[in-house]
């Protein structure tokens, strides 16, 4: 071999260090996914100044520091519920499933399955999922557990799963909502681990996602994280790791939130109730985060006020209102952030 022909040689071996280090950090680049879940109250009965709160959340959405890059909807149980949060959001989140449980012919969806009911008297159940990359694939399970005690049981409750494609990872996030406490169901705890249990079924066997892949569950799954048992429960019939550590409010906080003082005051609860009923954790039985942030409680309001009759007045206990009002639901959103490598 000549000189002339080993310098090229030499040369050529140099140029491919930097090309294959560049092809390594690529492939070993960290993907991260940034979950949101918002229970906007948007029931189609009673008066609970459903219009004028609809009306300025995609705004608040909108001026978050830290856009998420999924948000899971939950009782968003009105055509205008869904066509205002989708129409105002659609330049920054272009792609939505349909509302769970609204038809039961799986229109929208690669498939549906579970117990959807077409009865008049049912509604839907109230959950949709928006992302600001491509959803590849969705799909609906509605619950077949339900508690014949209370309101939940006319509503096609059930959940979401979509598959997101970020920087060519897939990502199977579930958006959910489970049964919710009445006084005449003591036993309401039971029914929810029961559905996450059909939940794990429906993404395993019926599904069958597969274990590579990340699962991330997000939703009002209604168990107040100040029971520890009922978090261990949950946690357990889930197969997820939280990560959450209360802050001054959680994201049902009569407290700081008129909307969820009405709701208290309607209930027949506290006024000064503050607990966490939503939740965005990992699946343990799937693909494992590298790190996920602490789930964060934001206390998105609007940035106007406006007056609401209900509130004005005396609530008792030191509590007045002249009416004004800055809420958007009764619930405030939880985030957290997921990566992977």
């Amino acid at each position: 071999m000549t000189l002339f022909n080993i310098k090229k040689r030499i040369a050529f071996l140099v140029l491919l260090v930097p090309l294959s280090l560049l092809f390594s950090s690529v492939s070993n680049a960290a993907t991260s996914l940034r979950v949101m879940t918002f229970n906007i109250m948007q029931l189609g009965y009673q008066n609970w100044d459903q219009s004028n709160r609809l009306q300025r959340t995609p705004n608040a959405i909108r001026q978050l520091n830290n856009l998420p890059d999924v948000i899971i909807f939950n009782e968003a149980f009105t055509d205008s519920a869904y066509s205002t949060i989708t129409s105002h959001l659609a330049d920054l989140y272009p792609y939505s499933t349909p509302v769970v449980g609204q038809s039961c012919s799986g229109y929208g969806w690669h498939s549906l399955n579970g117990d959807c009911s077409s009865s008049a008297v049912v509604i839907r159940g109230g959950v949709f999922i928006m992302s600001r990359y491509p959803i590849t694939e969705q799909h609906a399970y509605i619950y077949r557990t339900s508690h014949s005690k209370t309101w939940d049981y006319w509503a096609n409750k059930g959940a979401a799963l979509v598959k997101i494609s970020k920087n060519g990872m897939t990502f199977n996030v579930v958006g959910t909502h489970l049964q919710a406490d009445e006084n005449d169901a003591p036993d309401a705890h039971n029914y929810r681990m029961n559905q996450l249990k059909e939940m794990n079924s429906w993404i395993k066997n019926t599904l069958q996602v597969p274990s590579y892949q990340p699962v991330i569950i997000a939703g009002d799954l209604n168990v107040e994280f100040s029971k520890s048992q009922h978090v261990n429960d949950m946690k357990a019939a889930c197969q997820c790791q939280l990560n959450y550590i209360q802050s001054n409010y959680g994201s049902f906080s009569s407290s700081t939130n008129w909307v969820a003082k009405a709701n208290a005051y309607s209930s027949g609860f506290s006024l000064f109730y503050n607990d966490t009923l939503d939740y965005v954790m990992s699946h343990n039985g799937y693909k494992q985060p590298r790190s996920t942030t602490n789930m964060e409680v934001i206390p998105l309001k609007s940035d106007q006020s406006w007056y609401w009759s209900y509130l004005s007045g005396s609530w008792g206990q030191g509590i007045y209102s002249n009416g004004y009002y800055s809420d958007l639901s009764d619930h405030y959103p939880v985030v957290s952030t997921f990566t992977y490598y």
